[in-house]
């Protein structure tokens, strides 16, 4: 018979009459809580029981705390005369548990109760809640303004928006388990004031807030999944997944050996942090180049006869040293495909470059299109002089810019037509001619 059972509960922080009543049903079953770890609930095997469970807050008590203080073991003292006994601490939570059947309530103070359990929730809570959710706004920002700097291309890619949802996602968990103990706060104080207790638990906002946290998390396991290809496979997903649960594991189990050991509350805490500093850069940085290896050049040669446009299409005859490349991804937003004929760097051989976008949600065409623009009209256009100007050439049927700078144009092109992009770049000014095969390759059916 299985003696102990490990389980990841979700309990919001402050919902103390949810996790009581929770502990109470699970004694009925014959499992009773004995310690709360960071991944997991700890359950030992037991008789079913008719059990009482109250939980407490306690302001001055901290997860880095070597011992109770002073007036935890006496708030321990009285709780055992009343016939309740501490069944485990989390953080500044204790939880106590009896078989009496009328126990005394170990708190009869309602409006005392609410104050002590918002200390708590200011002193340790709000301020760690206020700050993740201010990390994964500004995370988010930056993501996204990197994203926008290539629109066309970084939206074709399924594990950009993938973390893209993931980030959103967390920080509407958050955000929402901030709102939701704000709104508890206002309801139990108002409960408090006629003297009752705020009736029935969290459960169904719990619900909701553990559940957008979980598609997070499913966004960021599918983003590694999505990326995996080129770092190994699923074995890198793999890793990620088992580098952040040990992580959170050995993290913690530093903060509890240091706690054995009595070392004081302020050293605990500058030791775990600087531990967690350490673990993320050798996890991020170190561990998955010497596992999995370094990242393959993202390099896709393929047969000439692969490409949409070549060079041979234009007249061009094909020297030896040439080699073609060809990229192709899609996301439920754009469809990217890029192109490639060159040789080795001041090789003297003729060269073709292009991308093509096909933007699958009309109310982003023109922020791509404008992806593009801002390549030289803002980003190189600062470090090259260039910067476009509208070209009117029948022979590319389409809205067309080329790029100029003070000392005339260049061979690159941008044109558009019909929710499709093209940038096309090559080593000399195209004929009338080559213009039209350009434009009856790339703009003509499907790629």
């Amino acid at each position: 018979m299985v003696r102990r059972r490990y389980w990841p509960e979700q309990f919001l922080y402050y919902d103390g009459e949810g996790i009581a009543r929770h502990l109470e049903k699970m004694a009925a079953r014959g499992w009773r809580l004995e310690k709360i770890g960071a991944l997991s609930w700890r359950y030992g095997r037991a008789e079913p029981a008719k059990v009482h469970c109250a939980v407490t807050y306690f302001p001055e008590a901290s997860e880095y705390n070597p011992y109770p203080t002073d007036s935890q073991e006496e708030f321990y003292d009285y709780c055992r005369e009343a016939g309740w006994e501490l069944v485990t601490e989390w953080d500044q939570m204790q939880i106590f548990s009896t078989e009496r059947v009328h126990p005394v309530p170990i708190e009869t103070d309602e409006a005392a109760r609410v104050r002590v359990i918002h200390r708590a929730m200011l002193r340790r809570f709000l301020p760690a809640n206020l700050l993740l959710f201010a990390l994964l706004v500004i995370q988010l920002g930056i993501f996204i303004t990197g994203v926008l700097q290539n629109p066309a291309a970084n939206l074709s890619k399924p594990s950009v928006l993938l973390i893209t949802l993931a980030l959103a996602l967390m920080g509407l968990s958050v955000f929402l388990t901030l709102t939701g103990y704000l709104a508890w706060y206002v309801r139990a104080r108002k409960a408090a004031e006629t003297g009752k207790r705020l009736a029935g638990t969290e459960q169904r906002f719990r619900t909701l807030t553990v559940a957008v946290a979980a598609l997070g998390v499913l966004s960021v396991v599918f983003a590694a999944l999505s990326t995996a290809g080129s770092r190994g496979g699923p074995w890198y997903a793999l890793l990620v997944t088992v580098e952040a649960a040990a992580f959170v594991a050995l993290v913690a189990g530093v903060k509890a050996y240091m706690r054995r050991r009595g070392v004081e509350r302020k050293q605990n805490r500058i030791i775990t942090l600087a531990v967690a500093a350490g673990l993320s850069l050798l996890m991020i940085n170190v561990i998955p180049g010497a596992v999995i290896g370094p990242r393959a050049a993202e390099l896709h040669i393929v047969d000439r006869t692969v490409l949409p446009l070549a060079l041979e299409d234009l007249g061009i005859p094909e020297e030896e040293g040439l080699v073609s490349t060809w990229e192709s991804r899609s996301s439920p937003l754009v469809a990217f495909r890029a192109g490639e004929q060159s040789g080795p760097y001041d090789s003297g051989l003729p060269w073709l470059r292009y991308e093509v976008s096909d933007v699958k949600l009309p109310m982003l065409f023109d922020l791509c299109l404008d992806g593009y623009l801002d390549r030289y009209d803002n980003e190189y256009g600062r470090l090259t002089g260039g910067h476009f100007r509208p070209l009117n050439d029948p022979a590319w049927d389409a809205e067309v810019w080329q790029v100029w700078d003070d000392e005339g144009p260049w061979p690159y092109y941008l044109a558009c037509k019909d929710g499709r992009i093209v940038w096309l770049m090559t080593d000399d000014f195209l004929t009338p001619e080559q213009t039209k095969t350009a434009s009856e390759k790339l703009f003509g059916g499907t790629i």
